[in-house]
This record gives structure tokens, C-alpha cells and sequence, in this order.
């Protein structure tokens, strides 16, 4: 019990050591740039803050969309992984009955589908990107 207790305390750890920190100074400098930004140019300030809530809606579906297409490629990449790895365990089955090739094809299968979200997942990625610059 108390090895996982301690495992589990590792994981947050890790989970969450940097991410604290970085989300308060992110955070921090968001607030101080605007205080600084309408201190010394108001006018310029309210201009551009118009095109704020297009910013944010943009990187609010980039974020979900960031988060569905990683979703996606580890399922594909553990799909093909455990296939490897249910191929690896009965290797004396499999190579009793001459089945290395068919194991390969039947793992790049596997791995070909994974590589094809993979790519969608980076177009995707990369049109979001475009557009949140496009809209700054």
C-alpha cells in the first residue's frame, strides 16, 4: 500500500511540477502586459483587444483539437504495439507455423494506420497554427 501510495505521489509529481509554475507565470505576465499595454498606449490597446475573443476561440478549438488527435494517436500506437507484443509472446507458436511474415504484415498494418493519424494529426496541427497566426 504504501509503495503505491508513493508511486502515485511520483506520478502527480511529475505530472504537475513544471505545469504550476509555468501556468503562474503565464498567468502573471498576461495581467502585468496589459496593465503595462494600457498604461503606455490605451488607444492601440483597445484596438487590438477587438481581435481578442478571435484569439481565443481559435485557441480554444486548437486545444481540443490538440487534445482529440493525441488521444487518437495513442490508441492507434498502442493498438499496434500490443499486436507486437501478442506476436512476440507466442513466438515459438509463430515461428512453429511459419507466420513471421504474416505477423509483419498484420503489424504494418497496424503501424501504417497509426502513421496515418499521426500525419492528419500534424496537418491539423499545423493548419491550427496557421490560422491563430493569421488571426494575430
Amino acid at each position: 500500500m504504501a509503495s503505491k501510495i508513493s508511486k502515485e505521489v511520483a506520478a502527480v509529481q511529475r505530472g504537475t511540477g513544471e505545469k504550476v509554475g509555468n501556468i503562474i507565470m503565464s498567468g502573471s505576465s498576461f495581467i502585468l502586459g496589459f496593465f503595462a499595454a494600457f498604461y503606455f498606449g490605451w488607444k492601440l490597446t483597445l484596438i487590438l483587444l477587438a481581435g481578442l475573443p478571435f484569439v481565443l476561440m481559435s485557441g480554444v478549438a486548437m486545444g481540443a483539437m490538440f487534445e482529440t488527435g493525441a488521444v487518437e494517436n495513442m490508441k492507434a500506437y498502442a493498438q499496434s504495439a500490443g499486436y507486437a507484443e501478442q506476436a512476440l509472446q507466442s513466438v515459438k507458436i509463430v515461428h512453429t507455423y511459419c507466420n513471421e511474415l504474416l505477423e509483419l504484415t498484420n503489424y504494418t498494418k497496424y503501424l501504417d494506420r497509426a502513421k496515418m493519424k499521426q500525419r492528419k494529426y500534424a496537418f491539423y496541427q499545423a493548419l491550427a497554427n496557421a490560422t491563430l497566426f493569421g488571426i494575430i
